[in-house]
């Protein structure tokens, strides 16, 4: 599952094959699952991303997020701060 992907922000509960994935899952990505379908959390980021400027360095996608968007830390995500250049 992308959860960059555009669409349901779970799997399907009545399909079988739906949740295969859950057993490869580590500690770190069942707290992913619980956080991605946190209502709560879901604003948040919504309205993080819309304040988001995105730019691609080679392979990464770069998202900065200006100082005065929603506190997503408040989640435990880790954010590194950019000195300006």
């Amino acid at each position: 599952m992308d959860e960059t992907r555009p669409g349901p922000a779970w799997p399907d509960w009545q399909d079988d094959d739906a949740y295969g994935y859950v057993e490869r899952l580590t500690s770190r990505g069942w707290a992913w699952e619980f956080l991605r379908r946190n209502p709560d959390f879901q604003n948040d980021l919504a309205y993080a991303l819309r304040r988001a400027e995105r730019t691609n360095a080679g392979a990464v996608d770069i998202i900065s997020l200006p100082s005065n968007t929603a506190d997503l830390s408040r989640w435990g995500l880790l954010f590194c701060k950019l000195e300006s250049k």
